[in-house]
């Protein structure tokens, strides 16, 4: 299987877990942008005669910038390379950022299956992990994406942080079961070097042993 991942390395804010390549300033948006296309120029003999299956937007937040940057990418891809009938275009994006315009543009421009960062459905949660959104926010998302008319779309969770009960987890199962999700990721919260969680774990543990 043929496929072409896209990295958008830019967020609205910096979860405390996460240890991938990101910015929270959007300043040289237009710069990355440019120099994805120009890479894409330079691999279009990458795969020969292979068709691609799947192009993959991940992050960062790819849903951050705008649909027209998403759109000059895979406009791109379609001049260099070539493309399965069935081709999926899978995007991650943060609920926050999925208004209703937001989910139809990105439909308009070929965007066949998302990928939404939820982690928990509970605020107190989303606060710990310091998230851009709001469970109330990761509701509408789901919402809005089936009014829309997608029918292939993932959400994640994370489980395996201090605040997470089994019952809380439970509510989390159930609510994506009363929306008939089609596809769930779960990860464990790991605790990565130089990341804020990291920070704030060596913090606390020094305070006490003073």
């Amino acid at each position: 299987m043929a496929g072409i991942y896209i990295h958008i390395p830019f967020c609205k804010k910096a979860c405390h877990y996460c240890n991938f390549h990101f910015s929270t300033s959007a300043n040289y948006q237009n710069e990355m942008i440019d120099s994805i296309l120009q890479e894409l120029f330079i691999q279009k003999d990458f795969f020969e005669n292979e068709k691609i299956e799947t192009i993959y937007f991940g992050g960062g937040t790819p849903s951050f910038i705008e649909t027209y940057q998403i759109e000059r990418i895979l406009n791109q891809i379609q001049n260099y390379f070539s493309l399965q009938d069935s081709l999926e275009i899978t995007l991650e994006a943060n609920p926050d950022d999925l208004k209703k315009e937001k989910i139809q543009s990105l439909k308009k421009i070929g965007i066949n299956r998302l990928s939404i960062g939820v982690q928990s459905f509970f605020d107190e949660d989303l606060i710990y992990m310091n998230r851009s959104h709001h469970a109330k926010q990761a509701i509408q998302s789901i919402e809005d994406i089936i009014t829309a008319g997608f029918t292939n779309y993932s959400i994640d969770f994370i489980y395996g942080f201090p605040l997470l009960s089994d019952e809380k987890w439970q509510k989390n199962i159930d609510l994506l079961t009363h929306y008939q999700v089609p596809h769930l990721s779960c990860y464990a919260m790991t605790v990565e070097a130089k990341t804020a969680l990291n920070y704030l774990i060596e913090k606390k543990e020094n305070s006490t042993n003073e």
